[in-house]
């Protein structure tokens, strides 16, 4: 594996581990009646869904 998807490789882990802390702030936040946190840490998961995908696509992980 090159430095360059080492490197990304590290972003996606790292955005992979903010996306579960996330979910379970969700979980958290549906079970004590908190919909504003559940509604805004929703956005949180899906704008790091969509920097897991450029990154997977720029490391070349995607083969396109």
């Amino acid at each position: 594996m090159s430095d360059r998807a080492s490197a990304y490789t590290m972003w996606i882990v790292l955005l992979s581990a903010l996306s579960f802390v996330c979910v379970l702030g969700m979980v958290w936040g549906e079970l004590m009646n908190h919909h504003h946190v559940t509604a805004a840490l929703i956005g949180v998961v899906l704008l790091a869904y969509s920097f897991i995908l450029l990154l997977l696509r720029k490391g070349g992980f995607t083969g396109v």
